[in-house]
C-alpha cells in the first residue's frame, strides 16, 4: 500500500489518450471518470490499460479501490529534453543558440473519487502536486444516471473542447486555451445516446483569473463515434470585457479520427476570432497525428502542427514535425522517444531550436 500511495503522489500528467479512443471506437467516458476525458480512469479504463497495452504482461492487476466507495489514481511523466543548437540570420547579423539539456517533470497529479451513491452521485478531485507548485485542477460533484445517459457536473473543471491530447504545448491546446493548465468554475451538462454525445458548459470564462461577473462563457462539444471513424465539432463564446478593455472571443473547431488496421489517424482544425481593442484578430491552429502499432505495445508515431498567430499578417506561421516511437513494455508503464523539428520566423530563435525528448510515463 505504501508503494501505491507513493506512486499516486508522484503521479504526473493525468492525460487522456484520444488515439486509443479513436482506435477502439469509444467515447471518452468509457475510460475516464470525467465524462469529457482526462484524469482518473474508470474500472474499464484500468482494465483496458492493464490487459491491452503491455508487450510483456506481468502477473497481478492493480486495484485502485481503497475500500468502500473511495478510489485513487495518478500518472507520472519524467523526461530528458535536449534543445539542439540553432543559428539564424536577421538583417545580415547571425544569431546563435547553444545546445542545452535538462530533466523535467511536466506535472504531478493525484486524483480521488468518492462514489457516494454508486452510479448516481460522486465527488471527484484532481490535484496537481508538482513539480513547482500545488494547485487544484478539477474538483466537482458529478450526478449521473439521468435520462439518455445524461449527467450534470458542477464545480471546477476543464472545459469540453476538441481533442484532449496530453501535450499542453500543442498549438491546438495552447492557442485555444483549452488545456490541462486552464480550468474554470461552472456547470456542465451532457448526454450520450449510442454513438452520439453532446456536452454544454456554462462557466465564468475567466480561466482561473478574476471573474468580471458580467458574462459567462458558453462551450459546446459534440462527437459521433463508430468502429472505424470518429468526428466532432466544438464551439466556445466568451466575453471577458471590462470597462477599460474589450475582449470577446469565438473559438470553433472540428476534429476527425479514423482506424485502418494497425494505423490510427486523428486531426483537429481550430479557428479563433477575437474582438479586442484596438482591432480584432484571427488565429488558426492545425494538428495531425498518426500511430502505427508495429508490435503489441509498440507504436511508431508522427505528428504535424501548424499555427498562424495573426492571419492578417503574411509569413508569420509556425510549424512542427514530430517523429518517434512509444513502447509499453509492461502494463501501466510507457517509454517514448521522439525528435521534434521546429520551424518559426527568423526573429524567434528560441522557437527554431529542434528537440530530442526521451520520456518515461507511469500511470495507475
Amino acid at each position: 500500500m505504501a508503494a501505491v500511495a507513493l506512486l499516486a503522489v508522484a503521479a504526473g500528467r493525468a492525460d487522456a489518450e484520444p488515439r486509443f479512443a479513436v482506435r477502439e471506437g469509444m467515447q471518452c467516458s468509457q475510460c475516464h471518470v470525467n465524462r469529457t476525458g482526462g484524469g482518473m480512469r474508470t474500472p474499464f479504463g484500468i482494465s483496458f490499460a492493464q490487459t491491452n497495452l503491455g508487450t510483456f504482461r506481468q502477473r497481478g492487476l492493480f486495484d485502485p479501490h481503497l475500500g468502500g466507495s473511495v478510489t485513487i489514481g495518478g500518472n507520472l511523466r519524467l523526461s530528458n529534453r535536449t534543445l539542439l543548437p540553432t543559428r539564424t540570420e536577421l538583417d545580415g547579423v547571425a544569431r546563435k543558440r547553444r545546445a542545452s539539456n535538462s530533466f523535467e517533470s511536466s506535472e504531478s497529479n493525484l486524483y480521488l473519487l468518492a462514489d457516494t451513491i454508486p452510479g448516481r452521485l460522486a465527488v471527484y478531485v484532481d490535484e496537481t502536486v508538482g513539480p513547482e507548485a500545488a494547485f487544484n485542477r478539477e474538483a466537482f460533484v458529478l450526478v449521473q444516471g439521468l435520462p439518455v445517459d445524461g449527467y450534470i457536473k458542477a464545480g471546477h473543471f476543464m472545459l469540453p473542447f476538441g481533442l484532449r491530447i496530453p501535450d499542453d504545448n500543442a498549438f491546438i491546446r495552447a492557442a485555444t486555451g483549452f488545456n490541462y493548465a486552464n480550468s474554470d468554475l461552472g456547470i456542465e451538462m451532457g448526454i450520450e445516446h449510442g454513438p452520439f454525445a453532446l456536452k454544454l458548459a456554462v462557466s465564468n470564462g475567466s480561466l482561473g483569473s478574476s471573474d468580471t461577473n458580467r458574462s459567462k462563457q458558453i462551450t459546446v462539444h459534440a462527437t459521433a463515434v463508430s468502429q472505424y471513424v470518429r468526428g466532432g465539432l466544438s464551439f466556445a463564446w466568451n466575453n471577458n470585457s471590462s470597462p477599460d478593455f474589450k475582449f470577446q472571443s469565438i473559438t470553433s473547431g472540428a476534429h476527425m479520427g479514423g482506424r485502418l488496421g494497425r494505423l490510427t489517424l486523428l486531426g483537429e482544425l481550430d479557428w479563433i476570432h477575437a474582438i479586442t481593442d484596438p482591432e480584432p484578430y484571427d488565429q488558426t491552429a492545425v494538428y495531425f497525428e498518426s500511430n502505427f502499432e508495429a508490435h503489441k505495445g509498440v507504436y511508431a508515431r508522427f505528428r504535424f502542427e501548424a499555427f498562424d498567430p495573426l492571419v492578417s499578417l503574411a509569413n508569420n506561421e509556425r510549424d512542427r514535425f514530430v517523429a518517434g516511437v512509444s513502447w509499453f513494455p509492461i502494463q501501466l508503464f510507457e517509454i517514448s522517444a521522439y525528435y521534434r523539428l521546429n520551424r518559426d520566423i527568423t526573429q524567434r530563435i528560441e522557437s527554431n531550436a529542434d528537440e530530442i525528448v526521451v520520456e518515461a510515463h507511469a500511470f495507475l
